[in-house]
């Protein structure tokens, strides 16, 4: 069959009741065109929609049929293949399955393919009947997961998409340390990505404790969150490690930035679109992002010293919470470089304070916590058998606990500041 004839095909000829696949190729190699043809007959009863040429084609079309169920597209021409197929799978309806040719034979771009929601990829030229092992694999896949989970990834039980914001009630406490700590064990324990992103986009230095490059693009993207697609999330989240992927800016001190209403909630829709899993770490100096922020999260976890001042803090953040996060999971963890033996403030006299148990109590592990920051990695890895990593696996399961979502019950209000601090710490 020349590649000309078969540049479309749209056949009817079967009369079987089945209605087959809602299937389309791009595929520009004649040799391979003919394969996937005479390939995709059977499985789609005639019925695929075949056409010389490649992803760009395929990146060209603006409205695609809502029950297409199968997408084949060649990348052997795509001078940045990874970024087209983000884009092209963003394009896309959720439930299509996606393989990508080329010629390229490497694992790395596998890899990557399957990262950006691709299902398979065959390296050019593929043997007869290559094709359909393909598409019968990505088939019985999606029939054992229900859904299009890709080759090597697990179908996850929960599909809700969660945001775990992280603040320190004062500066100091370590809420990035534990941001980054608890971001790489979770992706660790669940085998998924989970995506971190630094809220400070003046002074936040989670990038830097990771050693990546910070985007200045993140400040656009608050801005305007409806122009976020796949490749923007390609080029702006960096990878650490397998399942860690961090965002973060360094915006100059004199470059002001206004977040508009929901800016940041709008913003962390579009993010979940790739990540189901995000951890925030929210920012103290700018109560604007802050309330925006919390307001759009599911889990929150505040850290506080065994101070004064950090319980008197904590204590407006909870109320924070309360008003704009009523259905929001809190956390209450206590951190910083007080010691719990030698403060004057008790792990009791929070909880009197706050009406909330101590989830998390964290030590002031600071060799874990530079030898972290000296190798750019996060605590877990850096040094895996910290007090600080033993601390947080409790609350890491508890995450990912069928029953991590239900909502908590009401918080209680707040009353006066000092009488609640006074009758915290006179019943010692």
């Amino acid at each position: 069959m020349s590649a000309t004839a078969s540049a479309q095909i749209l056949t009817s000829a079967s009369q079987d009741d089945k209605p087959g696949l809602s299937t389309m190729a791009f595929i520009s190699d004649s040799t391979a065109l003919s394969r996937v043809s005479a390939d995709l007959f059977n499985i789609t009863l005639g019925k695929a929609n075949i056409r010389e040429g490649s992803i760009d084609a395929a990146l060209a079309i603006g409205d695609w049929p809502r029950n297409l169920d199968l997408l084949i597209v060649d990348l052997a021409d795509a001078l940045d293949p990874i970024a087209d197929a983000a884009a092209l799978k963003t394009a896309v309806p959720g439930g299509c399955i996606v393989i990508g040719v080329g010629r390229v034979n490497d694992v790395a771009l596998f890899r990557d393919l399957i990262a950006v929601g691709f299902n398979d990829y065959l390296a050019l030229p593929f043997a007869e009947g290559a094709m359909g092992r393909a598409v019968e694999r990505a088939l019985d896949l999606r029939q054992r997961t229900g859904n299009t989970a890709t080759l090597g990834q697990s179908a996850h039980k929960d599909a809700t998409p969660r945001t775990l914001s992280v603040i320190g009630a004062r500066g100091g406490v370590g809420a990035t340390t534990t941001a980054v700590t608890v971001a790489a064990m979770l992706g660790a324990r669940l085998k998924e990505e989970v995506l971190l992103i630094d809220f400070d986009l003046h002074y936040g230095s989670l990038m830097l404790a990771l050693d990546l490059e910070a985007i200045d693009a993140l400040r656009e993207a608050l801005d305007q969150p409806d122009r976020i697609d796949a490749l923007f999330i390609q080029q702006v989240a960096q990878k650490k490690s397998e399942f860690l992927y961090a965002m973060g800016a360094e915006e100059a001190p004199t470059n002001g930035f206004q977040a508009r209403p929901h800016a940041a909630g709008d913003f962390l829709k579009s993010i979940h679109r790739r990540f189901r899993w995000v951890v925030a770490d929210v920012p103290r100096g700018d109560p604007v992002m802050q309330r925006q922020v919390i307001e759009a999260s599911t889990d929150i976890l505040l850290v506080t010293d065994l101070s004064l001042p950090g319980v008197r803090d904590a204590m407006r953040l909870q109320q924070l919470v309360h008003d704009v996060a009523p259905a929001a999971r809190l956390y209450i963890a206590t951190g910083g470089a007080i010691e719990a033996r030698r403060s004057a403030v008790k792990v009791s006299d929070v909880e009197r304070t706050l009406k909330h148990k101590v989830d998390v109590q964290i030590p002031a592990d600071t060799a874990a916590a530079l030898s972290a920051v000296n190798v750019g990695k996060p605590v877990s890895e850096a040094a895996p058998a910290s007090g600080i990593v033993k601390a947080l696996r409790p609350l890491v399961a508890s995450l990912d606990a069928p029953d991590s979502s239900s909502v908590p019950g009401k918080a209680r209000k707040t009353v006066s500041l000092f009488e609640r601090l006074g009758r915290g710490l006179k019943k010692k």
